[in-house]
């Protein structure tokens, strides 16, 4: 059964990897498919969304589908939302493709997912790269890009707060990672953490290991009167 489920979950992946919406169902079996929690839009016709996808990916990773595999089916949105989603497993206030427009003064951002427990914010930037070649150099220049990114971040409390909900007065630390799949440790790269995304979860719990080693800026959040 279990080589089933993954067979199917692979097939409707590949299927919506380019039109997230519709699959033709002729060739999956019903029962499969109502077991997966998929709803059927007439006969043949199944109705796939992200989230449905995310959550198709995690639980064959669950059964053992070699996580490799899963990500050349996922597109780069798909894993931003695989990140987030084990980022809210752990309790953590996400919110994804934080982007701030350039000016005169200023350069335009974006921060792929931001996850934000207690005074703890995550910045991260989820890299779905393709490619191993040139992986030490590239990692070292992202992360040069994410420390950036994220100390420009804690500036932005403010605006922050009215994305995520209204955050509470004071401190908070930042902290830039990036998450892919290219490694299989977590390393650092310019005091930043490089998560392999199948150790992300186990990473989050055991945070607090790392925190002589990683860089992180500090913010305050002000609360107007107005």
């Amino acid at each position: 059964m279990t080589q089933k489920i993954q067979n199917a979950i692979i097939a409707i992946l590949k299927q919506t990897k380019e039109n997230e919406d519709l699959i033709c169902a002729d060739t999956l079996d019903s029962e499969l498919i109502e077991h997966l929690g998929i709803a059927y839009h007439g006969q043949s016709t199944l109705s796939i969304n992200r989230e449905q996808r995310i959550t198709l990916a995690k639980k064959a990773v669950q059964l053992g589908v070699n996580f490799a595999e899963i990500v050349e089916l996922l597109i780069w949105k798909d894993f931003e939302g695989f990140v987030a989603s084990v980022l809210m497993e752990n309790n953590y206030v996400c919110i994804e493709s934080y982007r701030r427009r350039g000016s005169s003064l200023t350069r335009g951002m974006e921060i792929d997912v931001i996850g934000q427990r207690g005074r703890t914010i995550v910045a991260i930037d989820a890299k779905l790269w393709s490619i191993r070649a040139g992986k030490a150099s590239a990692l070292k220049k992202a992360a040069e890009k994410q420390k950036e990114r994220t100390r420009e971040l804690s500036f932005e409390l403010n605006n922050l707060s009215k994305k995520m909900g209204r955050l509470p007065a004071g401190e908070y630390q930042f902290i830039p990672v990036i998450v892919t799949w290219l490694v299989e440790e977590v390393e650092l790269h310019e005091g930043v953490p490089v998560v392999p995304i199948f150790k992300l979860n186990s990473f989050i719990l055991d945070f607090d290991q790392y925190d002589d080693l990683i860089v992180s800026y500090s913010g305050h959040h002000h609360i107007s009167s107005n």
